[in-house]
């Protein structure tokens, strides 16, 4: 049976800092010299599979680990951005395609608008 979405304005705040967290022990144990968005970076690449069923106010939407999408904003702007979950908590590092710049990682709730979810869909 599928798991209801899970509604993003109720994700506990220990849930923002979780991977942040994780890194921090894994620097802390020598298990890793990488900064945390180069952490994040192959986290992403080499990341658990996972699909997580979100809602943000009455819009319901799918997001998978390691896929790249789009939504567009106010006059039809697009905005590219990574996508990573870690136990069904989102995290985004939008894209500049045309400079081949990955900014850094930021947590996914109160990033996007409804309306911007709305025109969700994945890139590749």
């Amino acid at each position: 049976m599928q798991q209801p979405p899970i509604d993003v304005a109720r994700f506990g705040k220990e849930q923002f800092t979780a991977l942040y967290m994780e890194w921090q022990s894994e620097t802390r144990d020598l298990r890793t010299t990488l900064s945390y968005d180069s952490w994040m970076d192959i986290r992403f690449l080499q990341g658990p599979s996972a699909t997580a069923a979100l809602r943000q106010g009455t819009l319901v939407f799918d997001l998978i680990h390691g896929v790249v999408y789009e939504v567009r904003g106010k006059e039809r702007q697009q905005r590219i951005f990574r996508v990573q979950l870690a136990a069904g908590f989102p995290y985004a590092s939008f894209r500049d395609p045309a400079n081949a710049i990955d900014f850094p990682w930021v947590t996914f709730p109160g990033v996007f608008t409804q309306a911007e979810l709305m025109s969700l869909r994945r890139v590749y």
